[in-house]
């Protein structure tokens, strides 16, 4: 047995001795970490697993059990505590950890352990178990990875892997870059098999560097993409290398996610790169990006222009929105009623909401309560956006309690 790795069995004896004091004399307030769900949360292995190793220990005469009340649960479970040949054997194995400069928490608890130390302590199997976990940005189901002999992968009651950001990118920081992208791969294959988080997917793909595949992903999955635009979504298609041929959708999708974000300088970066392609996006990008970064005059008269050579309902919007925060409302009217316009000869009902929102704004500045709260109303009923509901929800309650809103 090397002084480099723990084995399973190893380590639960090393984790029940941090409690010498539970014993069947306690009855009452025993720890959740005593049970064979809590044991097997700590050790990273499954309730199976934990309750087969347990059960081998037992027979060993290493350690026994008895019926307690579960701190916080009020209810009797069984609890694990060590006999006297277990805990001269786990007094044996921390004085062999110790001597060998390896802490024995860091075999124990990841969250709690010096991240080079701990990389160091894995075994070169469970780097590649400890390096897929900690890939995943969300909770997972901890027996979709391999188990591990050595270091732990905490998980919750539930069974899922519980790593903080912190703690992931602590140890992926220590992991070789391309091994890195191997296990990003692997994580975008488990979205694809297991998952419907498209979004999580992404950024897989992305990391791994499977542009093509990421490409296509965004093109296949853009509605379902703008209509919950965010931050992190943003990051990873900024991050994404556009396979060429790709260039002109991607970077349209990416400038309206920008402003969504309010990103403006993405949203102008993108309008750059759409300029080449002689088509009205860019300048209708740029024209929203003028309005959010204050200089509404100059986004209304770009988007005006865009409108009288060929008039679409976005660049009718775009001007309304810009006489909207100029406090021109009438003039904002008008051109919210030609993009209905546009809408309805088009058969198209895609920029519904937007136009009910501004429609409310109106309404609202110009006192009209009750008007406003009608097309708020409205608004949320045809909305397929949960960033636009969320606000129209806020809108809604805050006007209702009688607080000043903002429609900008």
């Amino acid at each position: 047995m090397s002084n480099e790795n723990a084995t399973i069995r190893e380590r639960a004896l090393l984790h029940l001795s941090r409690f010498p004091n539970m014993t069947p004399k306690e009855l009452f307030n025993v720890p959740f970490d005593l049970t064979q769900d809590g044991i097997a949360s700590v050790l990273g292995i499954s309730r199976a697993h934990a309750s087969l190793e347990l059960k081998k220990l037992k027979e060993l005469g290493k350690i026994d059990d008895w019926q307690a009340h579960i701190k916080g649960s009020g209810t009797k479970r069984k609890a694990y505590y060590l006999l006297p040949e277990g805990a001269a054997e786990a007094e044996l194995l921390w004085k062999r950890f110790e001597a060998s400069g390896i802490t024995v928490e860091t075999l124990l608890d990841m969250k709690r352990c010096d991240p080079g130390i701990m990389w160091d302590s894995l075994s070169a199997k469970d780097k590649e178990t400890f390096g897929l976990a900690c890939v995943f940005r969300v909770p997972i189901p901890r027996k979709t990875l391999p188990d591990t002999n050595t270091g732990v992968i905490p998980i919750d009651f539930y069974g899922m892997t519980t790593i903080s950001d912190d703690v992931r990118n602590k140890y992926l920081s220590l992991a070789d870059p391309e091994k890195a992208k191997v296990w990003h791969s692997r994580a975008a294959d488990w979205w694809m098999d297991n998952g419907d988080d498209d979004q999580e997917r992404l950024y897989h793909l992305v990391m791994a560097g499977r542009n093509t595949e990421a490409c296509k992903l965004t093109l296949r999955r853009s509605e379902e993409f703008l209509e919950n635009p965010n931050e992190d979504l943003l990051a990873t298609v900024k991050e994404m290398a556009v396979i060429p041929k790709y260039t002109e959708p991607i970077y349209n999708i990416r400038a309206k996610i920008a402003l969504e974000c309010a990103d403006v300088a993405d949203a102008l970066a993108c309008a750059d790169v759409l300029a080449d392609f002689m088509t009205n996006d860019a300048d209708l990008i740029r024209a929203e990006a003028y309005m959010l970064s204050g200089d509404a005059g100059k986004g209304f008269s770009l988007a005006s222009s865009m409108f009288e050579k060929d008039p679409s309902s976005r660049s009718a919007l775009i001007a309304a929105k810009c006489l909207f925060r100029m406090k021109k409302y009438d003039e904002a009217s008008a051109f919210l009623g030609r993009s209905c316009e546009v809408l309805s000869n088009n058969n198209d009902a895609t920029s519904i909401d937007d136009i009910l929102m501004l429609r409310a704004g109106i309404a609202y500045d110009r006192g009209k309560t009750d008007e406003a709260l009608s097309y708020l109303s409205k608004a949320k009923k045809v909305s397929r956006k949960d960033r636009t509901k969320e606000r129209i929800d806020a809108l809604t309650k805050n006007i209702k309690n009688g607080k000043h809103v903002s429609f900008d």
